[in-house]
């Protein structure tokens, strides 16, 4: 059988330890890749985070709604309830933000309610669960910072929402020179959050890598490719998720 992305060449940006699985899928389509991740993604270890984080893992038997946020929030907060919670306490209720994190949930033996196929803060908001939670408690695990729909809409709804950041996201040290030093000009270019489109668009400025603006870019969301549009990336194409098979499709409609 023919290889669909036979003689094409894909920049992934991924993190590094999440790069191998999307890769090697692109590779068992016949693609050359070219891996160059754009964010790293690391626990948070400092004395006051660990403490905040131990607080939090500690009252989760008060918690109501438990919210997951991205595959990382499930692997950071899995560890820190396992190592303090052997049998899971029966009150609070787990939803992840898309069927992905969902499935890594399962993985760790925590059934949840999800947002669906689109993985995104509003189709989780959607659920019949969460509109009707005056006064009930919510914890949000996820990273540092990041965007505040879940937590601001929930609290206008008349929740009490909490915040368990477990780990923080940033440019590899040596995503510019790396950029810099790419001599390729991929027939793609794939961007699985907002943040890494950021942290690309920045090392392409940085390095004078202007001709990537050029180049077909994949994005998981209508937004991503939104913003990738007001950062000047002229070919943008829009997968219905994060997801490999969603974004495999869609890099394969770019390339058709």
């Amino acid at each position: 059988m023919a290889k669909s992305l036979y003689n094409k060449r894909i920049l992934t940006t991924r993190p590094a330890h999440q790069a191998n699985t999307w890769d090697s899928l692109l590779r068992a389509e016949g693609a050359a890749v070219n891996s160059i991740p754009m964010l790293a993604i690391d626990p948070l270890t400092e004395g006051a985070a660990q403490q905040a984080i131990k607080k939090r893992i500690l009252d989760f038997d008060q918690v109501g709604f438990a919210i997951f946020v991205s595959q990382n929030a499930v692997r950071y907060a899995v560890d820190w309830l396992e190592d303090y919670w052997p049998q899971l306490p029966q009150g609070p209720r787990y939803f992840a933000i898309g069927a992905a994190t969902a499935k890594a949930l399962l993985a760790r033996g925590i059934s949840c309610e999800h947002g669906g196929e689109h993985m995104n803060s509003e189709d989780l908001l959607a659920l019949p669960a969460l509109q009707e939670i005056s006064g009930h408690r919510v914890l949000i695990f996820r990273g540092a910072g990041g965007r505040t729909l879940i937590g601001d809409t929930l609290r206008a709804r008349g929740a009490r929402v909490d915040y368990c950041e477990l780990y923080r996201r940033s440019l590899p040290a040596n995503a510019p020179t790396d950029l810099a030093e790419y001599a390729f000009t991929p027939d793609a270019i794939t961007v699985h959050s907002g943040e890494t489109l950021a942290n690309l668009h920045a090392c392409i400025e940085r390095s004078n890598c202007t001709r990537l603006l050029r180049t077909a870019l994949i994005c998981p969301s209508t937004r991503v490719a939104e913003q990738a549009r007001t950062l000047g990336f002229i070919q943008t194409y829009t997968a219905l998720n994060a997801g490999d098979s969603a974004m495999l499709e869609a890099l394969l409609k770019a390339l058709d």
